[in-house]
């Protein structure tokens, strides 16, 4: 990264198919924030199991956009630690990848990988992901983990981030059964942010915004008051200053 570049930049995608284009407009937005020509692209496709196919996705997609891909195959290939720090803060833009939410974190914690993505975000790395590659970055998520190893009887459960968002998180929210994010919610008494698919939220410093590649599309602010669940909606373009209270 140059000396001076914006500090503290995440892009949450609350879920669709790269592969189809859906997400196009956000993914291309997230290259823009590297503000360089070229930027050097990290895929991290840990939650995946490092999928083969979804690498060569990710590959042709922001090569196409200009970017210099490399992935950082965390189950499938074993790193020296201090190969693992180069790949990480050498990238100009971070894009983790869905799947077991559970099993990233687990794995990322064993070698390292979250401290590293902290010190990143401190040096003005881009981060980013998708579903999995969302919940990382906030306190707690409402995660299918489950369903990737029992494809019989399965409940969401909740796995913790790297809290780089200080609230909970819901992707995939027009998804049926995700209504149980609400019930942490208000089972914490917290604050949380629910992203349909195709919908973005962006923190660029201490500010925030909602990015949508489809406009049918929604996302929440979720809040606890008591009994009571508040939810609001959250338009395109910046949150207001009320509703970015909640997220300091």
């Amino acid at each position: 990264m140059e000396e001076g570049a914006d500090m503290g930049k995440i892009v949450a995608i609350g879920g669709g198919e790269i592969a189809l284009g859906e997400t196009q407009v956000i993914d291309r937005y997230i290259v823009s924030l590297a503000e360089c020509e070229n930027p050097n692209l990290l895929f991290i496709p840990t939650a995946s199991s490092d999928a083969p196919g979804y690498i060569k996705t990710v590959e042709e997609k922001f090569t196409a956009w200009g970017c210099n891909v490399d992935s950082l195959c965390l189950i499938s290939q074993d790193y020296e630690t201090a190969e693992i720090r180069d790949k990480i803060l050498s990238a100009d833009i971070i894009y983790v990848g869905g799947g077991d939410t559970d099993m990233m974190m687990e794995r990322w914690r064993d070698l390292g990988v979250d401290s590293l993505l902290r010190e990143a975000y401190a040096q003005g790395v881009v981060l980013s992901g998708l579903s999995a590659g969302s919940i990382c970055w906030f306190q707690f998520g409402h995660s299918d983990s489950i369903s990737f190893r029992n494809q019989g009887q399965w409940d969401f459960i909740r796995v913790y981030g790297l809290g780089l968002i200080p609230a909970a998180h819901c992707p995939h929210y027009n998804e049926e059964g995700r209504e149980g994010f609400d019930e942490m919610i208000l089972e914490d008494q917290t604050v949380g942010v629910a992203l349909e698919d195709n919908v973005a939220l962006v923190r660029i410093g201490d500010e925030y915004h909602i990015i949508k590649a489809d406009q049918a599309r929604k996302a929440y602010l979720l809040r606890a008051d008591g009994s009571k669940l508040e939810r609001i909606e959250l338009k395109e373009g910046a949150l207001s200053l009320e509703q970015a209270a909640y997220l300091p």
